[in-house]
């Protein structure tokens, strides 16, 4: 079977993170607290030593403070919601350039302008994380990001050049992968040897992306990272 056009190094760059759960951490507020209720879906066959494959749960808990107060990092879905990846670590994107430099290749020709894009959105603050595979089922890769721009139409804005500027970059096979529950756009990416999923939404002034690198043959959990957008979303999106 021949193999497909290799991605541009934009696309090199892809990796994931799709969590099918959504956690829900204590928050210290400053001054007066407000206690918000957030549903949380979990899904029974993604718990460590849950058997079967029994449909969602939902529950409620409190969070200590009002979602437009919470930390960027407590806003990332729990690491250890989807299965077949590690824990992996949270790191600190504090400008443009930092973000671009994690996402991009150094030689992407595309990378100064996105810099120039960003900054111009009102950029303040970003947290990315990776989780790398683990055992020979699942994504070589998973990433999730979160950044924060001037206000939800700068982030609904960048949601459409990002996808944009991904169509534009590659010449392998895409398809649209549709968000019914976040306010959003996805593409799955065959690359020949490796199978991409990639996501981006906002909720209120802030842009998740949620990337999956599986190799070919493995799997990439597209359902799951549609279920997560949702989820975060439903949970973080306080634009009326």
């Amino acid at each position: 079977m021949p193999r497909r056009p290799a991605p541009r190094p934009r696309l090199r760059r892809l990796a994931l993170v799709a969590v099918a759960g959504l956690a829900v951490l204590p928050v210290a507020a400053c001054g007066d607290e407000e206690t918000v209720i957030v549903t949380v879906t979990v899904r029974a066959s993604t718990i460590p030593g849950a058997g079967g494959t029994t449909g969602p749960v939902t529950t409620t808990a409190p969070v200590s403070t009002a979602p437009t107060d919470a930390a960027l990092e407590l806003r990332l879905p729990a690491p250890g919601s989807i299965p077949d990846v590690q824990r992996g670590t949270d790191r600190d994107l504090p400008s443009a350039q930092d973000l671009v430099s994690a996402l991009y290749s150094s030689n992407d020709p595309t990378a100064a302008t996105a810099v120039q894009r960003l900054t111009a959105a009102g950029y303040s603050d970003g947290v990315i994380r990776d989780q790398p595979g683990e055992g020979d089922e699942g994504p070589r890769l998973l990433r999730t990001y979160i950044f924060r721009l001037r206000d939800s139409a700068a982030a609904q804005a960048e949601v459409r050049a990002s996808i944009q500027e991904i169509r534009s970059t590659t010449s392998a096979p895409i398809r649209d992968v549709n968000l019914p529950e976040a306010n959003g756009q996805g593409l799955r990416i065959d690359a020949g040897n490796q199978d991409i999923v990639f996501v981006t939404f906002s909720a209120g002034r802030d842009v998740y992306g949620i990337q999956s690198f599986a190799p070919e043959g493995r799997k990439v959990y597209q359902a799951e990272i549609v279920e997560l957008a949702g989820n975060l979303y439903r949970a973080w999106n306080d634009t009326p």
